[in-house]
């Protein structure tokens, strides 16, 4: 059903690459600054980077053209910070830390892109954000309403938004629609985050200690996560069996002494990436690894048959049955069993009815539990199969076998 690989506590060990400014980070006390550095507006932009995001947001633009095309409009209003963050290829525009509504707003037609910012915000915008990008800047005093530009702009013209505003066409989901496959330079990202955030995660579980608090450990993630330039946008901390009662549980003053599940998403470039692992002191009950197994089995089975063009009800129709065929039949009415992600923590729910289509290069989680055990992941599918961007580490991982193809889900870290 599920083999274990390796020795336990051998793939339970740190590994040792000093020179890895993530790995750096992962040690439990980190001593060098692991952040990269802010670029040099008053140096010649022009490298390959940059070159690179320039190409990525002038496709975006072109999306953005056929978008008018298709609908009859003239311009678009973004004035979420996920929307914005994905216009501009990773720009960090939130108004507040971690916050939906965006610093600025970004205004696009079919020849031109700007950004329109109050004098606050608007020189940190074009030295670290949009630098090099093509961006025209309109530019307010911070006490001005910014309904004023806005409706200068978009004056007797039909423009479509991303938020409610007066004369203009809320189209948020059409506009969501826009970002739902992964561009290469995407993809890359989410990788490269992928790999910080599942270190991050693995890192805490082998450090903290019995006796510490759930909060205690989510603040020891959020340290690695944050000295990466990860926001770390949702932590999930569960104690011995607390994952059982409340399936989304939050952390709390609540002493940990047998077990630990911990989930996360981490932002970083806009994009965001979710993992669980869970970790032991002692070694794992024979209940619980029958039920973690069964979770990691579902969890591969809607990995397997997640592919482009695959609706997403006939994936949830295979893992309804390997509930039912290991005797868990009514486990998946207790909790969500995953979600779109992107440059959205939730970019939309996976439900057993869901008229959703598997787009290519979409990104998403299947996140099913039995108890208090949880298998999840972040997953990129494409016609080639799919890529776990949060695959372990140094870990414990079992082998799940679907229609013949071996599928490695982690397994529990003993301690």
């Amino acid at each position: 059903m599920a083999t274990v690989l390796g020795d336990q506590a051998a793939l339970g060990e740190r590994l040792d690459l000093p020179a890895d400014r993530v790995m750096i980070t992962a040690e439990d006390r980190p001593g060098d600054s692991s952040l990269p550095a802010v670029a040099d507006p008053t140096v010649d932009h022009v490298d390959g980077e940059l070159a690179r995001r320039r190409a990525d947001v002038d496709a975006k633009h072109q999306q953005v053209i056929n978008f008018l095309d298709e609908h009859g409009l003239e311009g678009v209003l973004l004035g979420r910070a996920d929307s914005i963050a994905w216009f501009t290829s990773g720009g960090e525009l939130g108004q507040t830390y971690a916050s939906d509504g965006a610093a600025v707003f970004v205004y696009a037609t079919r020849t031109t892109r700007a950004v329109l910012a109050d004098n606050v915000q608007s020189a940190r915008v074009f030295e670290e954000e949009v630098a090099g990008l093509g961006f025209q800047l309109k530019e307010r005093p911070w006490y001005q309403d910014p309904s004023r530009i806005i409706a200068e702009l978009t004056h007797n013209k039909a423009v479509a938004s991303d938020i409610p505003w007066p004369e203009l066409r809320f189209e948020a989901d059409r506009l969501l629609a826009l970002r739902r496959s992964l561009s290469p330079r995407e993809r890359q990202i989410l990788r490269a985050l992928g790999r910080t955030l599942t270190l991050a995660i693995e890192a805490t579980c082998r450090n903290f200690q019995p006796g510490e608090t759930e909060a205690d450990v989510a603040g020891h993630l959020a340290h690695r996560l944050i000295r990466e330039g990860v926001v770390p946008v949702d932590l999930r901390v569960a104690s011995d069996d607390r994952l059982a009662r409340f399936r989304q549980p939050t952390f709390k003053a609540v002493e940990i002494r047998h077990r630990a599940t911990i989930t996360a998403t981490g932002r970083r470039h806009g994009l965001c990436a979710s993992a669980t692992r869970t970790v032991s002191f002692g070694c794992v009950d024979a209940d619980f690894r029958a039920r973690h197994a069964v979770a990691a089995m579902v969890d591969a089975t809607c990995i397997y048959f997640s592919r482009p063009g695959e609706p997403v009800s006939e994936v949830f129709r295979r893992a309804r049955r390997i509930y039912e065929k290991l005797e868990h039949p009514h486990e998946w009415e207790l909790d969500d069993q995953g979600f779109l992600i992107g440059y959205a923590a939730r970019e939309g729910s996976l439900h057993p009815d869901s008229a959703t289509i598997l787009r290519p290069h979409s990104a998403l989680c299947w996140s099913p539990s039995v108890g208090a055990a949880r298998s999840e992941d972040t997953i990129v599918v494409d016609a080639r199969g799919f890529e776990v961007v949060t695959e372990a580490q140094s870990w414990p991982k079992f082998e799940v076998s679907v229609k013949g193809f071996t599928i490695p889900r982690p397994g529990i870290l003993e301690r």
